[in-house]
């Protein structure tokens, strides 16, 4: 006897939709467990040491970009500490170092400051302004869940590399020029009004030419060169550490203070108390949109990095899965005072480049800083902005890909021109609305690129079986003209596709053969044409012969009705034999020509007159 249902348990329907909704969080919950379990002395012994390497490049690099996102430098070191640590549960990639980077900092302050009317140097510089950046995060987190949910990760294929590249280089561009107030020695405000950009930049640094330090430009040219010198000799040296501690010792020991130039200040020691970021609720309409840009762009480049790693290292990458895992690190940490963070190229790449073995190298990371926190917190004090300017004027380099735009601009047009134009609405426009503009360029060009309609003949000569060319449907006095339409066959071509078979219907040709085995997909809008074009062919008495249809094509045209109005005849399906299909819709013509046609020409290279074949 069957056991009674349970009447409490949801419907199957509820079931499998809880199922599925939580089978990211199981894939990370599961993976997290497979690695602990396995985990031993030698593997802790690596992931340390990638950690403890990692986490002296991601202290200054956090103050850094916290600096760029317009809160105290300290908001940079927690946002590695803890996205670090829920990296070490959650992150679908093991070599992906995740925290604060540039673009999102940068990103970040452009859509807070266009939302709070006082900007972060206002006058409540860390309550309005700091309490929205936090927000963002948190609503930048869940949009990303909502999305992985939504099976929406997979878009990130249709991002060309054009967009990453140009808005990373405009965002280069934008943080160095940001920086250039630092490395001379003073502080600009920054407020909703200033015009976006590279013209806002310019616009807040008129008129300072007075508040210039040599002693600031000394210290960050110091910095410059150390960097550059530590970087010559090994990739593993911390040249940001490097630079930021000499200069902060030479500030200490020279006694220079506040009044003399421009310093990050004490660090505070200890954690953050959890909360909730209040602003989330107030503002979830002003912040939706530019999480959705810090969405789409955290998702492009951690699955950029990933995708380097794993051609490294032999892994899989999965999109939607890197976005769940993106969405709960960023959700998560905001309770902790963290800024948008995403996956670090130099970071991950430092960390894969130091040994790393599993995702635990991430909490190491986060324990070495935490540690570098409490013990040097009071140092920061010392620390020249003109040296954080210098960090980040290495780093705003770092992010130009000089050697794909070269690549690109010499070898496609079309994708010169996506990059160039994203390059620019960075410069030039907000942020949030520069990351649109470049997926705009880039589905345009795609809705371009797919809207072509790509029909030609092949004719036979003695110097080979065919030779391919395009229809001249006007200069063609042929009985028979043999075509193949290739591609995706939809309603952006029908009208090109219809005003071609007219031009070749006003030549009087007497049958057209189209081969349709290279084309991927057809709409109704497309049949129509064909339709139209069967029935002018029938009513004039010519004839429209298919031939290569696949078999899902040849249900589609029977149920719109294309079979009965061109023929069963007339409609050959493909065969196994090589062109066999393309001989039969040959014969088919030869038949309703009346016409002597050396049918075994095909397998021959001599020139068959007055036929035009395209296989």
């Amino acid at each position: 006897m069957e056991p009674l249902a349970d009447p409490n348990a949801p419907p199957p329907t509820l079931r499998l939709a809880v199922r599925a909704a939580a089978a990211p969080l199981v894939r990370s919950l599961t993976q997290f467990g497979h690695t602990v379990r396995g985990y031993d002395l030698t593997q802790a012994r690596y992931d340390a040491q990638a950690g403890l390497t990692v986490s002296v490049v991601a202290v200054p690099q956090g103050m850094a970009y916290a600096i760029i996102a317009g809160v105290p430098p300290v908001y940079g070191v927690y946002t590695v500490i803890f996205q670090s640590l829920l990296a070490a549960i959650f992150a679908s990639q093991p070599m992906l170092s995740v925290g604060p980077i540039n673009t999102q900092s940068l990103l970040t302050v452009s859509i807070v400051t266009r939302i709070v009317s006082d900007g972060p140097g206002g006058p409540d510089p860390v309550g309005t302004f700091l309490g929205l950046v936090l927000a963002l995060t948190l609503v930048k987190g869940f949009l990303q869940i909502v999305m992985a949910e939504l099976r929406l990760g997979n878009l990130v294929k249709f991002v060309s590399q054009s967009v990453v590249v140009g808005f990373t280089a405009g965002a280069g561009v934008l943080i160095a020029a940001g920086q250039i107030n630092g490395f001379l020695g003073f502080r600009v405000e920054r407020s909703g009004d200033d015009w976006p950009g590279l013209i806002g930049v310019c616009e807040r640094l008129w008129g300072h030419g007075q508040d210039i330090s040599p002693v600031a430009i000394g210290l960050g040219v110091l910095a410059l060169g150390l960097m550059l010198a530590a970087r010559a000799i090994s990739r593993l040296m911390p040249g940001p550490l490097i630079a930021v501690v000499a200069t902060g010792l030479i500030v200490m020991f020279s006694g220079w203070t506040q009044n003399h130039l421009t310093l990050i200040g004490e660090l505070p020691k200890g954690l953050p108390v959890p909360h909730f970021p209040t602003e989330a609720i107030f503002h979830f309409e002003a912040l939706l949109g530019g999480a959705l840009a810090l969405s789409l762009l955290g998702l492009m480049e951690a699955y950029s990095i990933g995708k380097s790693i794993a051609a490294k290292s032999g892994g899989n990458i999965h999109a939607n899965q890197e976005l769940f895992s993106q969405g709960v690190i960023n959700f998560a940490s905001a309770f902790f005072s963290s800024i948008p963070g995403s996956g670090s190229f130099s970071r991950s790449a430092l960390n894969h480049y130091a040994g790393a073995r599993t995702q635990l190298s991430s909490f190491f990371n986060a324990v070495f800083v935490l540690v570098i926190l409490l013990a040097f917190g009071g140092f920061a004090r010392h620390i020249p902005m003109s040296a954080i300017a210098a960090v980040l004027f290495v780093i705003a380099y770092s992010l130009i890909d000089w050697r794909y735009l070269r690549r690109v601009l010499r070898s496609n047009k079309a994708d010169a021109a996506v990059c160039i134009g994203t390059f620019l609405a960075t410069l030039f426009t907000p942020l949030a609305y520069a990351v649109f503009i470049g997926i705009a360029l880039n589905l345009a060009l795609y809705i371009r690129r797919a809207s072509q309609l790509h029909m030609s003949e092949m004719v036979r000569t003695s110097a080979g079986p065919f030779q391919e060319r395009e229809l001249r449907t006007r200069a063609t006095e042929k009985d028979v003209v043999f075509l193949q339409l290739e591609g995706d066959l939809f309603f952006a071509v029908a009208d090109e596709l219809r005003d071609r078979l007219m031009e070749l219907n006003a030549t009087g040709v007497r049958v057209v053969i189209l081969r349709l085995k290279r084309t991927h997909s057809i709409d109704a809008t497309v049949f129509q044409a064909l339709e139209e074009f069967a029935r002018i062919m029938n009513e004039r008495g010519g004839h429209v012969i298919l031939c290569g249809v696949r078999p899902e094509l040849m249900e589609k045209l029977t149920a719109f009705g294309l079979v009965r109005i061109i023929g069963e005849k007339n409609v050959f399906a493909t065969g196994f034999g090589v062109f066999a299909s393309a001989k039969r819709a040959l014969r088919r013509a030869q038949e309703l020509i009346g016409a002597s046609v050396d049918l075994e020409g095909l397998d021959r290279e001599d020139e068959t007159e007055g036929w035009a074949y395209q296989i």
